[in-house]
């Protein structure tokens, strides 16, 4: 029983305080309401980027094929279906949709599933520095093809700019901490106690959300059709396994050995959630309320599933071939 906890804790705490925000979204909206997304986003950011190997990023570099491959398929396959499946939905699902699909790969989970799967980390970690740093370019281009005239010229360079300072500038701090002999030993002999803070970081930003859903739910104002959700529930799931499945599978075409294949899969489908709810929070929450949905969809279902999938394949391991 405690093994089980122990390997559990975190998805046990998700399923139950996602469930509880979407019941009692008060019992949280309290505190929620007054928290600052920049700089959790930015605190959760520096905590990892603190506890990077800057060894394995560099080692890495030296053969970045699979990083790129799954930059390509992140950046690429995932918003460019995204567009296209959210012209079958509502134009908030739409929006949400694309929001999540067009941001960077998550840091901590994509780390901890590939690693539990018995893949790569290095491959992930490069994935996750690149789509970070790039994110003030890309994401805001696939939000500028995908939301037409929504965004004005000047909210887009609002929106890059948000990005760079949000994004980029706490990675290159946590990096250069990295620098200082003193800091890098304090960040190696807490890295899982300091993982585990970024952890519960990202968890108050998901009950966060959740309890936005909740309340939105729960409100006679904005009305929730269950059809159209359920649509857009089976749309960021499909979305995920299906760009998890591109990964695995064009790994073995490209000839990439187990480790990086499994790599490839997770840093490719896995987003985060914080920087996708600091975009709609800034730019889309007053006139698409319910873009929020597939936010929240789409991570929260991506923790749950990769659960699963990362014990499988790690199980699976000796019928694959390098």
């Amino acid at each position: 029983m405690m093994a089980f906890l122990a390997r559990r804790w975190f998805l046990l705490i998700l399923a139950g305080g996602v469930a509880l925000a979407l019941v009692r979204p008060e019992y949280f909206l309290n505190w929620t309401g007054r928290l600052d997304l920049r700089l959790l986003v930015g605190a959760n950011l520096f905590l990892m980027a603190w506890t990077l190997p800057t060894r394995h990023l560099r080692r890495e570099l030296l053969q970045p094929w699979a990083s790129l491959w799954a930059l390509v398929l992140s950046y690429g396959l995932l918003p460019a279906a995204a567009l296209m499946i959210g012209q079958f939905l509502p134009p908030d699902y739409r929006i949400g949709i694309l929001i999540i699909a067009a941001v960077p790969c998550t840091l901590a989970s994509a780390v901890l599933w590939t690693r539990m799967a018995g893949g790569n980390e290095a491959t992930v970690l490069l994935v996750i520095f690149l789509s970070t740093a790039t994110s003030w370019l890309i994401t805001t281009a696939w939000l500028a093809l995908g939301t037409d005239t929504i965004l004005a010229e000047g909210e887009l360079f609002q929106m890059m700019v948000l990005l760079l300072l949000t994004l980029v500038i706490p990675v290159g701090l946590g990096q250069l901490g990295r620098a200082v002999s003193e800091l890098k030993r304090l960040a190696d002999r807490y890295r899982i106690a300091i993982s585990v803070i970024a952890q519960l970081l990202v968890l108050v930003v998901i009950l966060k959300a959740a309890a936005d859903v909740g309340l939105k739910i729960h409100q006679g104002d904005t009305a929730v059709d269950p059809g159209p959700l359920l649509a857009a529930a089976v749309a960021c799931i499909g979305l995920h396994l299906g760009t998890l499945a591109a990964g695995l599978f064009s790994g073995r075409w490209l000839g990439l050995e187990r480790a990086r294949k499994i790599a490839v899969g997770f840093a490719a489908s896995q987003k985060t959630l914080p920087v996708a709810l600091l975009l709609f929070e800034k730019y889309f929450r007053s006139d698409f309320p319910l873009a929020i949905m597939p936010l929240v969809l789409y991570h929260v279902s991506q923790l749950i599933l990769d659960t699963f999938l990362a014990e499988w394949l790690y199980r699976r391991s000796s019928g694959w071939k390098a």
